[in-house]
């Protein structure tokens, strides 16, 4: 996946404006992320060849830029055309049980782009506030307590519980992508609640352990933009007052990646850290 599309993408997801698109902050990053998204829509060719994921993913990224170019308008249209080709199938594989997960992001995408959540014919939003089970990776949950929040929609007990135990338990392999996006998802959920609380003190403990200089990567592969745009955006949002800290030195390495062309570096082999 594209490294513009990473950083600019996971802010995306929250359609948060463009100055937050390197994990939110009092800079303004407006010009870099613009230059992440004409990057993107120099690439516009690879759009149909693509994975529906990965092309909601440039939508939102495209979105949280804040650009209305025509460029931006024509790659957003391709992938708009994609979602009322494939969406339904990517939300309800025939045969397969729903990807609540896959709808909620649909749903975001949709939102996030002023669209209606029923697009060409398919109510996506329906899968997601009709579930009763949340069984799903903590990926999919996160992103389906987001697409409530964001349809102005309660967060279903069951939903939040799972949310918490996997934050607050020790999970099966270290995954620090996914523990920021928890945090974002967490940041939705209104008031104090002491179960909240100890989620969010146990994904920043493992985001500590994750931690490579100012960045954030897996164990052994070094600090990357992918990981350090997911964990940077939801420590800014959720964390205390250290954590924030941490994500605006985040953001700034971030900014530090982006190559000449608008595309971000995601070699770590390349920076201090990944040495």
């Amino acid at each position: 996946m594209l490294g513009s599309l990473v950083a600019a993408g996971t802010v995306g997801v929250m359609a948060a404006p463009a100055q937050a698109a390197l994990a939110g902050g009092p800079a303004d990053y407006t010009a870099q992320a613009g230059k992440a998204a004409d990057y993107i829509n120099g690439h516009s060719a690879d759009v149909p060849s693509e994975h529906l994921g990965a092309q909601l993913d440039k939508a939102l990224a495209l979105v949280a830029s804040g650009k209305t170019d025509a460029a931006t308008q024509a790659t957003l249209g391709k992938i708009k055309g994609n979602i009322q080709a494939k969406g339904s199938a990517y939300c309800a594989p025939v045969g397969k049980p729903v990807n609540v997960g896959g709808c909620a992001k649909v749903t975001i995408t949709l939102l996030a782009a002023g669209e209606p959540t029923t697009y060409g014919g398919f109510d996506y939003a329906k899968p997601v506030t009709s579930a009763s089970q949340f069984t799903e990776y903590a990926t999919n949950q996160a992103l389906d307590m987001i697409a409530l929040e964001r349809l102005g929609k309660p967060i279903p007990k069951a939903l939040f519980k799972s949310v918490t135990d996997y934050a607050s338990s020790t999970p099966k392999w270290a995954d620090p992508d996914t523990d920021g996006l928890m945090l974002t998802a967490l940041s939705h959920v209104k008031g104090s609640d002491t179960d909240k609380a100890k989620a969010v003190t146990s994904l920043e403990g493992r985001l500590d352990a994750a931690k490579q200089g100012e960045a954030w990567g897996f164990k052994g592969a070094g600090p990357n933009v992918n990981t350090t745009a997911w964990v940077a955006s939801g420590l800014y949002r959720a964390g205390d007052a250290d954590h924030k800290g941490q994500a605006v030195k985040g953001r700034a390495w971030l900014v530090s990646r982006q190559q000449a062309d608008g595309s971000f570096g995601n070699n770590a082999a390349k920076t201090p850290e990944g040495k």
